[in-house]
């Protein structure tokens, strides 16, 4: 049976896997640089918490006229998580996800 990814054809799907496809390898060296196993058992509810910020944080990018291309995205994803991790007692370095731009204001906006 032929594979048929109809929805693949889609440019604006196309686009969306690039920005997903950006965020989990953002994510993943994250992780990594934070010696996070990806089986730890705290990572289900960081990532629910930063999925909430981050919904929040798209519609305040649309606000502000902020493009939420791959590296933005990647970014703010990141950026979000770490805040998150970092609240749970976690040493984050202000070299691990440093916000600039873009991404800086709309920290500022998300978090004020």
């Amino acid at each position: 049976m032929a594979n048929r990814d109809e929805w693949g054809k889609d440019p604006s799907v196309q686009v969306m896997r690039k920005v997903f496809q950006a965020m989990e390898h953002a994510h993943q060296a994250l992780l990594k640089r934070l010696d996070i196993a990806p089986d730890d058992q705290r990572l289900r509810t960081w990532r629910e918490q930063t999925l909430a910020l981050f919904e929040r944080c798209w519609g305040v990018a649309d606000q502000l006229d902020v493009t939420m291309d791959e590296q933005t995205t990647a970014t703010i994803y990141c950026t979000l998580f770490a805040k998150i991790v970092e609240a749970a007692g976690i040493v984050i370095t202000a070299d691990i996800v440093p916000p600039e731009g873009n991404v800086a204001r709309l920290m500022q906006a998300v978090f004020p």
